[in-house]
């Protein structure tokens, strides 16, 4: 039998982040034996894979990996790899520095619709809070607690923006964040998924949307009953705050573009490294049980 979602996490070099991005993972509830899990690094070169190994050997879920040569900020490279090694219908894409709420992937799967992209975000720690997130504290389901009172109210109020927007019809609107977004194989599939071109923070998941857009899926906002809580960290060396002097933005401003890009999945499995990371020990035991 096949899997009903396939979660696909990226990450570069914050491995214990990805840990506790992982643990959230094995304490999903209603969900047990129906999603996959892909792990798709941009060439960390510190102790990821070491870790990934750790954790796959207590892992109730089938874990994988995929990375390649480091070389820049390439997220919608990662991104595309690790969709072309999920076998599931519907797609969860989600970053490795997320912690993701115990109704996550139960609540991704009862919004799905045909037609549609599930349109998210994420509520953000300080460092502080962040330091205090551990193991037992996502086995509880207490880092919602840690979320500041003004990072609720930022989240209600743009989930209430999203309804609107939504009964608008806007376009480009609810917005697609990377950290929060779920869509069908399929509609995936017909646009070449992200665009490679794309080298550098930012701007790959709004290029997503438009063309997601463009062949007819809309976004559905699911903040109104979920969201990631983000881990924090410094920002990327490659970050600039709306993309301002970037050459991504220059390349999503370009007068002419396709709703199928050029360097997309088609291109995601060209030598790429997969590893199975299969569990073992008493996480296998209890599955062939």
């Amino acid at each position: 039998m096949g899997f009903d979602i396939a979660v696909v996490v990226s990450t570069f070099e914050r491995p214990e982040h990805l840990t506790k991005c992982l643990e959230s993972l094995e304490h999903q509830r209603d969900v047990e034996g129906r999603f996959e899990v892909v792990v798709t690094d941009d060439g960390s070169r510190d102790d990821t894979l070491d870790r990934l190994a750790a954790f796959a050997d207590r892992a109730s879920f089938p874990l994988r990996f995929t990375t390649h040569d480091h070389d820049g900020f390439r997220l919608a490279r990662c991104r595309n790899m690790g969709i072309a090694t999920t076998t599931a219908d519907y797609i969860l894409l989600t970053d490795g520095d997320c912690v993701l709420p115990p109704d996550h992937l139960r609540i991704h799967l009862e919004e799905r619709r045909p037609g549609r992209v599930a349109a998210g975000d994420c509520l953000r720690l300080h460092r502080e809070a962040s330091a205090t997130v551990t193991a037992d504290t996502i086995r509880r389901g207490d880092v919602l607690r840690l979320v500041s009172a003004a990072e609720r109210s930022r989240m209600r109020g743009k989930a209430l923006r999203a309804t609107a927007y939504q009964m608008l019809r806007l376009p480009m609107r609810p917005r697609l964040s990377g950290n929060n977004i779920a869509a069908w194989r399929y509609d995936l599939e017909r646009i070449n998924g992200f665009d490679e071109r794309f080298v550098g923070w930012g701007l790959e998941d709004r290029d997503l949307q438009r063309r997601l857009e463009r062949v007819g899926v809309r976004p559905r906002s699911v903040l109104h009953r979920t969201a990631p809580i983000h881990l924090w960290h410094e920002p990327a060396v490659s970050f600039a705050r709306n993309s301002a002097g970037t050459a991504n933005l220059d390349y999503f401003r370009r007068a002419e573009w396709t709703a199928f890009c050029a360097e997309g999945l088609v291109k995601a499995t060209d030598q790429p490294v997969t590893i199975p990371l299969r569990p073992r020990g008493a996480a296998a035991a209890r599955r062939a049980a």
